[in-house]
C-alpha cells in the first residue's frame, strides 16, 4: 500500500513539474519580450524544471530502494523463522516415532514372552 502511495506521489510530483514547465513556457511565449530574451528564459526555466525533476526522481528511487531492502530483510527473517519451526516439528516427529517404535517393540516382545510361557 505504501508503494502505491509513493508511486502516486511521484506521479503527482512529475505532473506538477510538467505543468509548471508548460505554464512557464506559455507565459514566456506570450510575454512582450525580444526573441533572444524569451529563448533564454525558456532555457533557464527548462533547466530548472529538469534539475528539480531529476532531484525528485533520485529521492523517489532512494526511498523505493530503502523500502524494498526493508521488505526483503523482513521476508528473510520470516523465512528463517519458518525454517526453524519446520526443523523443530521434524525433530519432534522423529522423537515421537522413535518413542512409539520402542513402545511397540516392547509390547511385541512381551506378547512373544507370554506366548512362549503359555506353550
Amino acid at each position: 500500500m505504501d508503494g502505491e502511495k509513493q508511486n502516486n506521489g511521484l506521479i503527482v510530483l512529475l505532473a506538477f513539474f510538467t505543468g509548471g514547465l508548460i505554464g512557464s513556457l506559455l507565459g514566456l511565449l506570450f510575454a512582450p519580450m525580444a526573441g533572444r530574451e524569451t529563448r533564454e528564459k525558456i532555457r533557464d526555466a527548462s533547466t530548472d524544471v529538469k534539475e528539480r525533476t531529476i532531484t525528485a526522481a533520485h529521492q523517489a528511487r532512494e526511498a523505493t530502494s530503502e523500502r524494498v531492502t526493508d521488505l526483503v530483510d523482513k521476508g528473510k527473517a520470516q523465512v528463517d523463522g519458518a525454517t526453524e519451526s519446520v526443523k523443530a516439528a521434524v525433530e519432534a516427529g522423529k522423537s515421537a516415532f522413535v518413542e512409539k517404535k520402542s513402545e511397540l517393540a516392547n509390547i511385541l516382545s512381551r506378547d512373544e514372552e507370554e506366548e512362549e510361557a503359555e506353550s
